[in-house]
């Protein structure tokens, strides 16, 4: 049987939506935000992301960058005792980072 047009447009229409659903909204309490100047510049977020979550041994997501060298990440530790040894792994890897500090900048708060 050959579907039909309709059909296929009402399954690409699911898909678009299932695809444009908002994630469920990340828990501030189980992050910790982090400054990384590394070693090698990079401009690359998904290799610096996956990288610092390797090295760190918890979730990382790529925030921002002020340049080559220095990057903003969230880890995923959650607790703090999980956040100081996320973030002794991190110092401890002087191949990657040549520093890593928690990211003390005010955020602005939108209503």
């Amino acid at each position: 049987m050959k579907p039909s047009g309709c059909a296929l447009g009402g399954v690409a229409v699911a898909l678009l939506t299932a695809c444009s659903t908002p994630a469920a909204p990340i828990d501030a309490d189980a992050e910790s935000r982090v400054l990384v100047k590394l070693v090698h510049p990079s401009s690359d977020p998904v290799a610096i992301a996956r990288e610092v979550a390797r090295v760190a041994g918890v979730p990382a997501r790529y925030v921002a960058s002020t340049s080559t060298q220095w990057h903003a990440l969230a880890l995923g530790c959650g607790a703090p005792r999980a956040c100081e040894a996320a973030l002794a792994r991190l110092r401890a890897d002087r191949a990657l980072v040549e520093a890593v500090q928690g990211d003390e900048r005010r955020r602005i708060v939108t209503p």
